[in-house]
Parts: C-alpha cells; structure tokens; sequence
C-alpha cells in the first residue's frame, strides 16, 4: 500500500468531520440538503422490507435527494453474521439498523459520531434515555429512529368475569388479582391463567420480561458509567435489604409454585402468545410491535394494552425496550450519502413517517409529545417509550442461558434464588472482556 501523505490525513480528517457536522444538524433540525442527489446509498436491516419501501416512497416526494436510496431486508437469523462477513471482506452497505442487541458485537466496526460533533447533552435532550445505549467514550455509535417498549395486553372478558375493573399500575395488584382471574380444576389442572410467568420454554419474551423485573427492582444489570459497559448484575447498587435480582427472581417464579396463591403457570402450559390470543391468559407481557398480529388472531379476542406493572413505591418507572438506529459501518464505500441519509431519516419529519408506518413510537423526545387522540394503543406505546431502558448485551445468546438457568435452578429446587443470582451473576460476568 502506498504512504499516505500529511496533506491527504488533513483533508479527509477535515472532510470528514464536516460530514459528521452537516449529519448532526440535519438530524437534530429535520432540515434538507440543496443538493440534487446523494449517490447510491444501501441500507440493511430486518424491518420489513415492503414496509420501508412504502416510507421511503412517501419522503421521496418531498426529499429528492434519496432518489437512489435502497433497502435490504435481511434474515434476522444471519443478519449479524452477514454484517460481520461483509464488514470483513471490505463490501459492507453504507447504512445499516443497530439494534441495541447488537451494540457489544459492533462497538468496534462503526463510525463513531464524535462528541465534538453532537455533545452528549445534545443527544441525551433529544432521544430517550434507553438511546444512552448507543453512547461510547468518543462519541455515538448510531442515531436512534424507533422503540419498541414491553407493554401489558389484557384481556377485557376475563377481567370482568372476575371482577376486575382495570388491569393492574403495580405488581402488587397483580399479586391480588392472579387468584381471582386463575381457575385451577379438581385435577389441579390449570384452565383459565392469570398470566404466564415462571418457566422460560413457554414464556414468550422471557428474557426481557425477566430484565424489566430486575431493572425495576433497582439493578441496572450493565453500568454505563462513564459511557464504558461494566457488569453489576447480581449486586445491590440500591442499597436495599435483598438484593434486587434475587427479588426479582423469586417474583418470577412464584407464579410456578403451586403452594403459592398466585400459582398460574407450569410446564404444561402452550406458548404463553397461543394462550393469550385463544382467550385462556388474561395477561400478556408482549411488545408494541405484536399488536396486530396478536389481537387480529383472534375476532373473539377483546383485549387493550396498558403499561408494564411497576414496584410499588419506586420512584422510578421501567420497562424494556428494543431500541433501532442508523450506524455507519466501517468501509462504507458512500459515506457522504451514508451521513446525508441517516441525518435525513431520522430528522423530526422522517422519522415520525417511520414511526407512523410501523405504528411504533419514535426514539425522538419532541415527536412523543404529539400521539393521537383516536389511539389509545399509540399513546401506552409513547409512555412506554419514555420509560424504556436496556442493557448493553455482551452475548444475547449466552445471556439468555444465564438467566434461563437461574430460573429453571429455582424452579426444579436445585438452587435458592440467593444461590442461583449468585452463580449466574459469575457466568453473566465473565462474557464481558476483562478489564
């Protein structure tokens, strides 16, 4: 390869941060760009592809700029991979969508906007908290477009068959309102569920379910501190009498243990959505994204949403949430356009096209201020955005097993929960690189 000279660093130094600077402020103001064309730009992710395609169309018309703008769905069963690979051999898209699972295994293959470019203050005023994900010692690794919180559906029916006026605020109404809402028969077979928590295989969203709880019960599970991702899973950072996963813990399988009232689950239940959605669970911890599927299965179905319960007397509220944005990848070949596009797309107008289309809300503060009367879906999603939090996941895979053996340890008796946090909070550790 031939040496570089001074002058060709300087220029594309300077050239470079210009870009960074010109992508800011169109992000931030929602403003556009007077030229005439961006070049070619490919983008990949795994939202749907005739879906973006149809927001795309709509913000060409009045952006002519994306003309030659692409994208490209892609399996999410090899996306990371086919990232990686691509990334490697130098022919990676010149945009592509993180999400906030993806963080620990892209930290070192984006382009990082600089602080010096958008200071953390600016960032942190214009996104959601959950959006501090994306945040590095240097600068951040993408821009964030949409959320997608855990919310509660419930069923309206079996509510009030029991009852039940309103779905529960707090965990501890759910507590009191479990034994009334679970039929048990004379065989001690479970025919109607209060809600389906305490296994893993037949829970579906086990592992966010299981990260609401313990984020809620005051253990952040992954310190951001100083931007650098360090494990504290397991420890007591709030100082309480027990250590929140381990309260969290026993919460979670309580709901499995039939000596305890509000017993409403076990091993031979079906996947806890195909019991939700045949009317046999009056509460289902699922995501904004799975509304439609999940109450157009069923004409019979009357189900609402509502925010995730909450601890009592937290001063905090939480739930988790699937976090999105536009990266940069290494070896972008287009990186003019990359950064016009990605300014562009989630700017205030674009990005609430993207929200509009996949009925999701914004990753954007002032855009969550504007949610439709005439859907009340849309305004538990918006809440739910601005309570949603995360964790940078070092191995998403190797993380679920964590947390499924901890379960499953205290389910089968193996273990206590003190003991099971314990060992799970060693495995947990040991999946981030030493420092």
């Amino acid at each position: 390869m031939k040496n570089i000279s001074l002058f060709q660093v300087i220029v594309m130094t300077v050239s470079g941060f210009l870009l960074i600077i010109g992508l800011v402020v169109f992000a931030l103001r929602g403003g556009s760009f007077s030229s005439t064309s961006v070049g070619s730009v490919t983008i990949w992710g795994t939202l749907d592809g005739p879906t973006v395609q149809s927001a795309l169309n709509t913000i060409r018309q009045s952006n002519k700029t994306l003309s030659q703008v692409s994208y490209v769905e892609k399996d999410p069963a090899t996306y990371e991979s086919d990232l990686i690979n691509a990334i490697a051999a130098g022919t990676p898209p010149d945009l592509f969508l993180l999400p906030q699972n993806d963080i620990a295994q892209f930290s070192n293959k984006v382009q990082v906007i600089p602080y010096s470019s958008i200071s953390q203050s600016t960032f942190d005023s214009t996104y959601i908290d959950e959006s501090q994900l994306y945040l590095t010692p240097s600068g951040t690794m993408a821009l964030p477009l949409l959320v997608d919180p855990l919310v509660m559906y419930w069923n309206r029916d079996l509510f009030a068959t029991a009852g039940i006026p309103l779905p529960p605020s707090h965990w501890s109404e759910m507590l009191a309102d479990a034994p009334r809402l679970t039929v048990i028969d004379q065989t001690s077979t479970i025919k109607r569920s209060a809600a389906a928590l305490g296994f893993w295989s037949n829970v579906t969203n086990a592992k966010e379910i299981f990260a609401t709880l313990v984020m809620q019960a005051g253990d952040p599970i992954v310190s951001q501190k100083n931007s650098l991702a360090t494990p504290v899973f397991g420890t007591n950072p709030s100082g309480a009498t027990e250590v929140p996963a381990e309260a969290a813990l026993r919460f979670y399988t309580d709901f499995v243990d039939p000596s305890k009232t509000v017993y409403s689950w076990n091993r031979s239940q079906p996947l806890a959505r195909d019991a939700f959605t045949a009317g046999e669970t009056a509460m289902y911890f699922g995501f904004a994204s799975e509304e439609q599927t999940l109450l157009g299965s069923n004409p019979n179905l009357r189900a609402d949403v509502a925010l995730m319960p909450q601890v009592d007397g937290s001063g905090v509220s939480i739930t988790y949430g699937k976090l999105i944005g536009f990266a940069i990848p290494r070896g972008a070949a287009n990186v003019t356009g990359a950064v016009t596009v990605a300014g562009a797309l989630t700017g205030a107008t674009d990005a609430a096209l993207f929200a509009n289309a996949f009925h999701l809300p914004p990753a954007r503060r002032d855009l969550l201020q504007q949610a439709p009367a005439n859907d009340p879906a849309m305004l538990v999603f918006m809440q739910s955005a601005l309570i949603s939090r995360g964790f940078v996941d070092p191995n998403p895979t190797a993380t679920d097993s964590v947390f499924r053996t901890m379960v499953e340890s205290v389910v089968s008796g193996a273990q206590t929960p003190a003991d099971a946090v314990s060992a799970g909070a060693q495995k947990f550790a040991q999946l981030f690189p030493q420092q």
